[in-house]
Order: structure tokens, then C-alpha cells, then sequence
């Protein structure tokens, strides 16, 4: 018998494409403290003008021009089994933005919770993901191009994880952020979980540019270092907008870092308050907190007319909400970058505030001031390597029943059918999507974990035997037969020997049923990697009679 075969029992198999973290959109949590907004008549230049401005929800019925997507590579390339997709309209999907909006005489664009999104991983296809830098500087540049009057804030979370390359990440996402001239960024529990000696260092204002960063109640090495700025007065349009950033109590709770000293958010903002009292024309209240904490803080302190929190649903509301019993508005971010959200101040004829969610989609262009910041960390990743990032292999939880990597090659003598099955697919391409995506990105942990065979495809560490680098290990590239079946040197060896018990062991332990493959809960499932963030068009009962091989005897 042939040492390179797996069985040719009855095994309903499945294999498995890229992916990262799964994600959710939703609608903001009904609250008593809060209501949606809604669309006010124009009042004539000669009547009263109302006490309390009116805020406008985005109008959504006219159809605006599409600009060309940003993919450099054809929709269909790369996609997962190599089916031809119609093209992605992204205002189709995502609705026009800025309809019938005149210049406002203030335009606030709000960000946060980008939580170490650089960019779309790419994989399926940029055209339809949403989120990245590229675009959002891209938006910020089309704003300004209009003429309009330009105040750039983000409520803070930038980073995700700890490590080398979080740290790495951490240090590009900020240099972008100076490029989109930011006027003010909070600190966010992920950023603070980072040492403060990078914080600083990244975000230390230099001769050119002050830094972005804020925070009533932070002290970076304490608050008598004088690291941190507690808020500050910017002007545009003629109108001075004040800002200040806190760290909620909630989320104070998450940290454990001695080089940050923490205060009370409330009592910090009392302290505030008078900087701006008949200083400002607009006060905004950047709130790293709960929904519920930046609520409570609004009531508080009820001078502030826009308040940006880090709490709420996966994706902005599509209409501006009011917190009940003062005029300030409440504006939530979504996770992961992929919204950011325009609030338009308008004075004549009538005092008037206009809310915008905009989608972070294809739309847009890319920049390429961003693209050569991403090719730039991504160079830095390459220069690392795994050992300079401190990624080390561990042993495989399954390596005492399993064995060992083999690579899919060895399965093709015994299990020709499903290899030809595997071949035609598009795992067997997984490795070339990240190759030929502009920067490329087969040297970054994040995006190699799954699509390589070896590597723990959520946590982005390797297994021992598991890909190492296209050099040493090219048999691991790609998602192949090992990427869901587990290790198979085990299973080569006893077909290889007389035992037939174990043989029969081996043969059930590498079976993945299509049960186990649908099921969200199983460590077998497909989303593990087909994801929404890197698989957004991942439909189960379609992808899989694409992938399923059943072999008998």
C-alpha cells in the first residue's frame, strides 16, 4: 500500500477559504434617552426660526454619480471557486450620500473604532468591502475639494491586540491620520493597552504638526508629565469649535497599564467646561464609553451639542438621534472604519443640522498616499519576519493523534477525485490572492493565517511544521486538504502499516461532515475564515456543492 494516501472510506469532506473576524451591522438600541431625528420643513427666511436647530436625516431617493472603484485587479479574480460575479454598484448597495446637501457653513467629519483596520483585506475583492483608510483620506480630500469647511474628529480605538505588530500597525494608522489632518483623536481602551512609551512616541506632537490626540482624563506617565492635551479650540468657517475626549468608566475597568494614570471623566469635564463657556460657537464631546455612559455625560453636561460615543450597534444609524431633554446629538461610529459619519451645521436661512452616514465603499478611489503607507508596513512585516515579530510556532493541539503537515500533494494517489475537486477550486489559488494585491501581503501574519495550511487561522500563529515561508515550506501554501482535516502524516503512516483499528481511528478523526462545516459553533466551521469582514458574499448552501467531495471504496 502506497505511504501517501488518505482513505477511501465514505468521507464527506469540505475545505476552507480566508478570513479574519466575523462582523455585524445592526440599528442602535431603542433608548428612552434618545430619539431619531426627523426631516423638519424649510421655514421661510421671514417667519420665526425655531429655539432648538433641526437636524435633517440624509434624503435617499435621488441617485448620485458612481466614481470608479478602486480595485486594480478584475472583480472576478481571486474570487473564491473563480465564478463570474456581476459588477458590484456600491450606491446600489450602500445608498446615494449628500443628496441635495448646499455647502454647510461647518462640516464635522466622525470616525472611530478602526480597532487595526488599515485596509480590506482584499482577498474576495475589494469592490465589495467596506472600511480602509484609502478611502477615507479619499473622502476627506473630496470634502475639502468642495470648499467646505472642515473639522476632523474620531472618538479613539484605533489599535487592536498587543504585540510588535500591533504596535507597527498603531504607528501607520497615526501617520495616516496626520495625512487626513485630523483636528482631534481620542484614546481608546485598545490604544491604551498599548505601553505608553509607543503611544507617545507615535503620537508626540513634532515641529510640523501638534498632536491629534486628546484626553480630559488621561495622563500618559501621570498628568504632571504634561503629555497630553485635555482639549482644544479649532477654527473653521468662521465659526470656533471646541473639543474634549474622555475614557469612560466602563471601559477604565478593561486596563491595567502603571504608566497610565486614569481620572473620573465627570470631574475632568467639570474642569473643561469653563474653557469653552462664550469661547465656542459648537462643543463636541468625543466619549470613549458605553451608549449608555455618553448619555449620561450629555445630561451632565448639557452644553455640549455633539457627543461621539464608542458605544452602540456594529454600524451607524442611518438617522442622526437627539438625547432627550437637551439639544445635543448623539452620534455613534460602528466598528472597524468602515463608516464614518458627516454632521453639516448650517446657519442660514435657518439654523439647521444635517446628518450623513457614508459607507467606506467603493465608491471612493483609492489614495495612493495611503497605499504607499501600507506598502511601507507591509515592507516592515517582510523585513521582521515572523521571529522579529515575535511570533513563535507551537505544537499542534492535535499533534499526538495526527502527526504532523504532509502538504496536499501527498493526498492526490489516494484521493485523486477530491484532489481535482480541490485543484479547481479557488483554495487552491489562496495564496496568489495575497500575492497579487497592491501592496501584496503574503509576508503579514493577519492575512496569512488563512490561507496557508499550518497556522491558526484566528489567533495568526504557526504550528509546528506549519508554513514557515514560501522557501522552506511551498507544499503549505494555499488552503489545502490539511487546512480543515487537520495534520495528516498521522493518517499516511498507519495506511502505511497492518493496523487496522488504527486505520479506521485515523480515517474518522480527519472526517469533516457538512454538519460540522454549517454549524457557527463548530470548530470545523467554514466561517472560521469566511468571515464577513473578508468574505462578505459567503453563502453556505451556495459554496458548498462547489467544494464537496464524497469518496467511497
Amino acid at each position: 500500500m502506497s505511504v501517501n494516501c488518505f482513505s477511501r472510506s465514505v468521507v464527506p469532506c469540505v475545505f476552507l477559504l480566508a478570513g479574519l473576524l466575523a462582523f455585524t451591522t445592526g440599528c442602535p438600541d431603542a433608548s428612552k434617552d434618545v430619539s431619531p431625528t426627523t426631516i423638519a420643513p424649510q421655514t421661510p427666511a421671514d417667519t420665526e426660526e425655531p429655539s432648538d436647530p433641526v437636524v435633517e436625516p440624509p434624503v435617499e431617493e435621488q441617485p448620485v454619480e458612481k466614481r470608479p472603484t478602486e480595485t486594480e485587479r478584475d472583480a472576478d479574480k481571486g474570487h473564491a471557486h473563480g465564478d463570474a460575479r456581476p459588477p458590484f454598484d456600491p450606491i446600489k448597495e450602500n445608498g446615494p450620500i449628500f443628496v441635495d446637501w448646499p455647502k454647510p457653513k461647518l462640516a464635522i467629519l466622525i470616525t472611530g473604532r478602526q480597532e487595526g483596520y488599515i485596509e480590506p483585506c482584499g482577498c474576495a475583492g475589494l469592490d465589495r468591502m467596506k472600511g480602509g483608510m484609502s478611502r477615507r483620506h479619499t473622502l476627506f480630500k473630496e470634502l475639502r475639494q468642495k470648499g467646505w469647511p472642515l473639522v476632523g474628529v474620531d472618538v479613539g480605538g484605533l489599535a487592536k491586540g498587543s504585540g510588535r505588530q500591533a504596535e507597527l500597525k498603531f504607528q501607520v494608522m497615526v501617520e495616516g491620520i496626520r495625512k487626513m489632518q485630523y483636528d482631534a483623536i481620542g484614546l481608546g481602551k485598545t490604544d491604551l493597552r498599548l505601553p505608553a512609551g509607543e503611544l507617545f512616541a507615535a503620537a508626540a506632537s513634532d515641529s510640523n504638526q501638534q498632536s491629534p490626540f486628546i484626553s480630559a482624563n488621561i495622563g500618559l506617565f501621570g498628568f504632571d508629565a504634561d503629555q497630553t492635551t485635555d482639549w482644544r479650540i479649532v477654527e473653521r468657517g468662521g465659526m470656533k469649535v471646541g473639543i474634549t475626549a474622555v475614557l469612560g468608566k466602563s471601559f477604565q475597568k478593561e486596563l491595567s497599564n502603571d504608566e497610565i494614570v486614569i481620572a473620573d471623566p465627570a470631574a475632568k469635564l467639570t474642569e473643561i467646561m469653563p474653557q469653552f463657556k462664550g469661547k465656542v460657537d459648537y462643543s463636541i464631546l468625543l466619549a470613549h464609553a458605553t451608549r449608555e455612559e455618553s448619555i449620561a455625560l450629555a445630561k451632565q453636561f448639557p452644553d455640549f451639542d455633539l457627543v461621539v460615543t464608542a458605544g452602540g450597534a456594529a454600524e451607524p444609524p442611518a438617522v442622526a438621534a437627539k438625547i432627550e431633554g437637551n439639544n445635543a446629538i448623539l452620534v455613534e461610529v460602528g466598528e472597524k472604519g468602515m463608516n464614518a459619519v458627516v454632521v453639516g451645521i448650517y446657519v442660514e436661512p435657518k439654523q439647521m443640522v444635517r446628518y450623513q452616514r457614508v459607507p467606506l465603499d467603493s465608491r471612493f478611489k483609492a489614495s495612493e498616499d495611503m497605499r504607499l503607507l501600507m506598502e511601507s508596513y507591509q515592507n516592515q512585516l517582510k523585513s521582521l519576519g515572523f521571529s522579529g515579530l515575535s511570533i513563535r510556532a507551537v505544537p499542534h493541539p492535535m499533534r499526538e493523534s495526527h502527526g504532523t503537515y504532509v502538504g496536499s500533494k501527498k493526498c492526490e494517489t489516494c484521493h485523486e477525485p477530491s484532489y481535482d475537486v480541490w485543484k479547481k477550486s479557488g483554495h487552491a489559488r489562496a495564496f496568489a490572492t495575497l500575492k497579487d494585491l497592491n501592496p501584496s501581503r503574503h509576508y503579514d501574519p493577519e492575512c496569512i493565517s488563512c490561507h496557508v495550511m499550518g497556522w491558526h487561522p484566528t489567533s495568526y500563529f504557526p504550528y509546528e511544521g506549519g508554513y514557515q515561508s514560501v522557501e522552506k515550506t511551498p507544499k503549505l501554501i494555499d488552503v489545502g486538504c490539511e487546512s480543515c482535516h487537520g495534520p495528516g502524516s498521522g493518517h499516511i503512516e498507519a495506511e502505511a502499516g497492518a493496523d487496522k483499528a488504527l486505520q479506521e481511528r485515523m480515517q474518522k478523526a480527519l472526517i469533516v461532515t457538512k454538519a460540522e462545516a454549517a454549524d457557527i459553533h463548530s470548530g470545523k466551521r467554514c466561517t472560521v475564515c469566511h468571515d464577513g469582514d473578508n468574505s462578505p458574499d459567503f453563502d453556505f448552501k451556495t459554496y458548498w456543492p462547489k467544494i464537496e467531495h464524497i469518496e467511497s471504496e
